[in-house]
């Protein structure tokens, strides 16, 4: 049986991503798909194949990536790299993508334990967090509380985006409230680091 098309539309409900972010994948990360008339027409199997092919070699290429993260960017301030913690991988990678054309470094972690291990070890370091709270094994709150009890990585901010209460969340740099907003939580993320870069250059000279 011939597997039908799907749209645009169908494709975002499916991943449960903006219709931009499809629209993005296809333009710019080569998601399968086919140009009918002026309507783009899309295989699930296609993008399934596609979304776990991206997620098995994603962080590897991303870590790959993070090498150049002292290199300026065209503007010459220095390239930064963001943690995106989220169980969600249609939202990890709907995050990344935008993050990354906006001239980030994105490392990826699917729950607490992941994310802990991938901030304690990364070289350069990870300047910022962006946190789900609600995730199986280590959640978000977990993850906060060990992360504050490190003093290696206790400083590095923490950006929350989640639906869920965060009475139990104490020094975290900004609640986001879902469905997230892409442009909202880039122009958070750079206020952001803006702020921190002096005082991180303050701390690396002593």
């Amino acid at each position: 049986m011939t597997e039908p098309w799907a749209s645009i539309d169908d494709v975002a409900k499916h991943l449960g991503v903006r219709r931009d972010s499809v629209y993005r994948w296809i333009e710019h990360r080569g998601l399968p798909a086919t140009k009918i008339g002026k309507l783009w027409k899309l295989k699930v199997s296609e993008v399934d194949a596609w979304m776990q092919a991206r997620r098995d070699g994603n962080l590897a290429e991303v870590r790959r990536s993070a090498e150049d993260a002292r290199r300026p960017r065209g503007n010459g301030s220095p390239k930064r790299i963001v943690l995106v913690v989220d169980d969600d991988s249609a939202v990890r990678a709907s995050v990344a993508d935008y993050l990354e054309e906006a001239g980030y470094v994105v490392l990826l972690a699917s729950d607490g334990e992941e994310a802990l291990r991938v901030l304690t070890t990364a070289s350069p370091r990870p300047g910022l967090v962006v946190l789900d709270l609600k995730m199986p094994k280590v959640d978000g709150w977990t993850f906060r509380k060990q992360q504050m009890g490190d003093p290696a990585v206790a400083d590095v901010p923490v950006v929350v985006v989640t639906g869920a209460s965060t009475a139990r969340l104490d020094g975290v740099a900004a609640v986001l409230r879902k469905p997230l907003r892409l442009p909202v939580l880039a122009k958070t993320i750079d206020g952001l680091l803006e702020e921190e870069e002096p005082t991180r250059g303050r701390h690396e000279r002593r």
